[in-house]
């Protein structure tokens, strides 16, 4: 029996590096940071940033219940077509 290693949740076609210390959520590479040292348990950016009190609110998005995959594609494509949709006006002027 094969296991499927974890995905980044942020970037859900990456495999996760490692879990963020605060939230234990898994992330890749590029979403973790060791801000205390490669010793410590990193951190994901936004509770790198609360931790460091950048932004006091940039933990409690992450902290929200988890949406499940379907809904994590669906918000993806929502974002994606948004933007195609401010985008396509602005090429046709290009040409």
């Amino acid at each position: 029996m094969s296991t499927t290693p974890a995905k980044c949740d942020k970037h859900l076609f990456e495999d996760a590096a490692g879990m963020c210390r605060a939230c234990r959520r898994p992330f890749c590479e590029d979403c973790l940071v060791y801000s205390q040292g490669s010793g410590r348990p990193p951190l994901c950016i936004p509770c790198a940033l609360s931790a460091a009190g950048v932004r006091s609110t940039a933990a409690g998005s992450v902290k929200r219940g988890r949406r499940g995959l379907a809904g994590r594609l669906l918000g993806g494509l929502a974002a994606t077509a948004a933007a195609a949709v401010l985008a396509i006006p602005a090429l046709a002027q290009i040409h």
